[in-house]
């Protein structure tokens, strides 16, 4: 689901082409397309690229500015609209003057025109108006806190002509090195940070050409997914679907995602639930209600908040679960694992935020 990377461009450009096996972890998991934006003294500058393989990736790369000026640069994984030019990020927001890069998926006005990018959408529908009349909400912490609120689980980059930068969401990303990275899952952060999987319970995984691969903690291979998106192999077996339910999934990467969470839930994996609630609350609860069903097990409630998790979980109570996840996401795990038993519906499509 794309990877925004945001910082100095020198720090940028050599991160990525000095650190061995970086780019092509990064590209390999975001091949449809590349964009940075940067401010000149002539105003904001936009490149936008369609390698076809790692070498021009790098030769792309190799072009970025070498000072210190803020830079940022989107890898995109297409999840709406056609893998094509127009849809690379940067987006116009402001024509010429300010621009926007966005990590995630959004479902608003999609339908509209299925060729463009849900980005593209949501820029039309809902920024374009207010920034051409104010362009410098862009960069009012109220307005990015009511954004944030809106887009949940979803990551904005805004630049100016003058390279000014601003983030939604900044932090649901990661820093490192005075670089901010937009997720940790459409890559494989190790290749840049030491020990990085060894110090969380996370799985991973990232695009290959016939599916995609996960990796555990200690960056071990633990099992491959179809691109048919009907079957998952692992080192504890196979995991096969019927009448290939995540046929209509939006976002492909999301259905191998469903078996991690779902690996959590009825191991009863409390800790781990909650670091991916920590990373994608909003996300992991739509995955969750969209694609599991809960009952409850023998153990009783101990006070009023968990009952009225355990309530909402049994009612399919996505919105309540939404403002539960976000105040109290370890609180949540641990009744979700202990409290419920959850089972696949294989009728139903994961939902996405």
């Amino acid at each position: 689901m794309c990877l925004i990377i945001s910082g100095q461009s020198n720090k940028i450009r050599s991160t990525l082409l000095d650190t061995h096996g970086l780019l092509a972890d990064i590209y390999s998991s975001n091949p449809d397309g590349i964009g940075i934006m940067y401010g000149t003294s002539k105003g904001l500058k936009v490149n936008k690229f369609l390698p076809k393989n790692i070498g021009e990736a790098r030769n792309m790369i190799e072009r970025m500015p070498q000072d210190d000026r803020d830079l940022a640069i989107h890898f995109r994984w297409t999840t709406h609209g056609h893998t094509d030019l127009s849809n690379c990020h940067p987006y116009d927001v402001v024509p010429g003057f300010i621009a926007m890069m966005h990590n995630g998926v959004l479902h608003t006005g999609n339908a509209a025109d299925t060729a463009r990018s849900d980005t593209y959408h949501f820029i039309k529908d809902y920024l374009h108006d207010t920034v051409v009349k104010y362009p410098d909400i862009v960069y009012d912490q109220g307005f990015l806190t009511m954004v944030a609120e809106f887009i949940g689980d979803n990551r904005f980059v805004f630049m100016n002509g003058e390279g000014r930068i601003s983030h939604v969401n900044y932090d649901q990303g990661v820093e490192h090195d005075g670089m901010w990275f937009s997720n940790t899952y459409a890559w494989k952060p190790s290749k840049l940070i030491p020990n990085y999987y060894k110090s969380t319970k996370r799985a991973w995984h990232g695009h290959l050409s016939n599916g995609y691969e996960m990796w555990d903690e200690d960056e071990e291979i633990i099992g491959s997914w179809s691109s048919a998106g009907t079957e998952f192999t692992s080192t504890k077996g196979i995991h096969a679907m019927t009448d290939n339910e995540f046929a209509k999934q939006e976002s492909k990467i999301e259905v191998p995602f469903a078996y991690e969470l779902g690996d959590a839930l009825m191991q009863a994996d409390a800790e781990l639930l909650s670091a991916y609630f920590d990373e994608m609350p909003i996300t992991c609860i739509n995955i969750i209600m969209g694609t599991f069903e809960a009952t409850l097990t023998t153990h009783n409630a101990t006070n009023d908040f968990e009952a009225e998790v355990i309530a909402a979980c049994l009612d399919n109570d996505i919105a309540t679960m939404h403002d539960f996840v976000r105040n109290d996401p370890e609180t949540v795990a641990e009744v979700m694992c202990w409290h419920l038993n959850w089972a696949y519906q294989p009728s139903k499509v994961p939902a996405l935020v």
